[in-house]
């Protein structure tokens, strides 16, 4: 929170600094436009200058780009569709440099931001040791760049969510993915128009559904269709939550969309996984928010309306979740999948056995992974493999330290969660507590996901992990706010009661 004498007076001095900016931005887009010949980026070029403008003039614009293009992967499109250089690279650094100007010039210093810095770097302490024992350093340096890149979108975040609306705009960043890359994925495949990539955004593959029967799965920007499961299913709960409490219709609307086409998004995966995930989603949707008898009957008939138009194969693939159950009596050498499910658990189990402590290196699962499933004589593919669950994946790249430090990690992003619950109700703004709580549900939605997938995309991951660090500092600085405006009100209160009362006097 910012001294309210400072900002008047800084304010002068800051808006010219802003605007100075904005022309450079406008002038080297101007420039760069003359020497741009594909349609594609010229429109991304454009796309741009507005955000970085409006991020100038009010900073949550930058925050809700951040989010949204980080959970939609929008500049690996850019890079990959169109040969675009990374622009989150330099957008990252100019919303640091904002921060940096609005601490420096207005007084807007961000609170208490240093616990969850340590929190990510202690974890990336564990990382930086596989340096120097992992048996492919060369992954393992790989593998720290990314999680650095990944950590500071996080700590960027801390910095910039601290207020409910900041809050707030973190949601509807992440609900603009799911609308957008949910909307293009869901008329994907509706319209069985697979071919179709739409500009990068859409894409899909002919895969296995059941042993014999092959479909097209939908992945979005992931290049896996699990792991677009994975980040749909956390919107579930948010949108549910912008629902609710939005007071504009047409937010409501948007949040509604955002919540259908999530929620389809996830069945149309074929991912078992996220069906898994979802269900344990909507269960604590139910369980903790206790919605009234009507609402849960009309969910129940919604999902039974949709029954038949869903394909036939969809329920074939969920009934072979059963196949992985104790006892099951299922042969696993007689489904592709499930046999290269249970080679690539076996193996990650036996590399944690080998190295105990810190694991095989970070990283090194898929070179190791051949060595030991040859031994294993489970898996006839003769490939690099990764480890399909994120837990095992910790366990035997980075051993029992490193599994340790990850669950301090989570245990700190919900404890911060819960916490922020607490205070947004203490001070009676039960929209953003239960904002937090959409947010806790679906940061346990892709946990659970993350059972069956490993950590092929961690960046998804560290932004909730951002956004769930940033949520009890939030609420503080909003508690704060009420407590400062309480005591002004009783202040206006006592001073008209004493004039009254010097007034009877007289």
């Amino acid at each position: 929170m910012q001294p309210s004498g400072q900002s008047r007076s800084s304010f002068n001095w800051l808006s010219p600094v802003f605007g100075a900016i904005a022309i450079a931005i406008g002038i080297g887009g101007a420039i760069l436009a003359t020497r741009i010949h594909d349609a594609g980026l010229y429109v991304l070029m454009l796309i741009g200058i507005v955000v970085l403008v409006a991020a100038v003039w009010k900073i949550n614009w930058g925050l809700f780009t951040l989010v949204a293009m980080t959970y939609a992967r929008i500049s690996d499109v850019a890079v990959h569709y169109y040969g675009a250089p990374s622009i989150a690279q330099p957008f990252i650094a100019f919303l640091a440099v904002l921060i940096f100007l609005r601490w420096v010039l207005n007084g807007e210093r961000p609170q208490n931001w240093l616990p969850g810095l340590a929190t990510i770097a202690a974890y990336g302490l564990v990382i930086f040791l596989s340096l120097f024992y992992a048996g492919d350093p060369t992954r393992a340096q790989e593998g720290l760049l990314t999680f650095l890149k990944d950590a500071i979108i996080a700590v960027i975040l801390i910095l910039l969510i601290q207020s409910r609306d900041s809050y707030r705009t973190a949601a509807w960043g992440i609900l603009f993915s799911g609308i957008l890359l949910g909307t293009i994925g869901v008329i994907q495949y509706l319209t069985s128009s697979f071919t179709n990539d739409y500009w990068g955004l859409a894409e899909s593959r002919l895969m296995n559904i059941v042993s014999g029967t092959e479909g097209y799965r939908i992945m979005g920007t992931f290049g896996d269709p699990n792991f677009f499961a994975q980040v749909m299913v956390v919107i579930v709960p948010i949108a549910l939550n912008r629902v609710l409490y939005e007071k504009k219709p047409v937010l409501k609307l948007l949040a509604g969309w955002a919540l259908a086409a999530s929620f389809l998004t996830v069945i149309f995966t074929f991912s078992r996984g996220g069906f898994l995930a979802l269900c344990g989603v909507l269960a604590l949707i139910v369980v903790v928010r206790k919605p009234p008898l009507v609402a849960v009957l009309c969910g129940l008939l919604i999902l039974l309306l949709l029954v038949p138009f869903l394909p036939a194969t969809y329920f074939e693939r969920i009934q072979t979740i059963l196949e992985y159950l104790p006892f099951s009596g299922a042969d696993v050498r007689g489904e592709v999948s499930l046999r290269g499910r249970m080679s690539e658990y076996a193996v990650g189990i036996q590399m944690f056995l080998d190295k105990p402590i810190l694991g095989i290196g970070y990283e090194n699962y898929a070179a190791n992974y051949l060595k030991y499933s040859m031994r294993l004589g489970l898996d006839p593919r003769r490939t690099e493999r990764s480890a399909h669950s994120l837990y095992i994946e910790v366990l035997a790249e980075q051993g029992i330290l490193g599994l340790l430090m990850f669950a301090f990690v989570l245990y700190s992003t919900f404890r911060s969660l819960i916490n922020g619950k607490k205070i947004f109700q203490k001070i009676s703004q039960d929209e953003y507590a239960d904002l937090a709580l959409a947010f806790q549900i679906g940061f346990m939605g892709y946990l659970a996901a993350a059972l069956f997938i490993h950590g092929a995309y961690p960046r998804n991951l560290w932004l909730l992990i951002g956004i769930g660090l940033a949520t009890q500092q939030a609420a503080r600085n909003e508690e704060m706010l009420f407590t400062r405006q309480l005591l002004q009100q009783r202040l206006k209160i006592s001073r008209r009661a004493s004039l009254q009362s010097k007034g009877k006097n007289i």
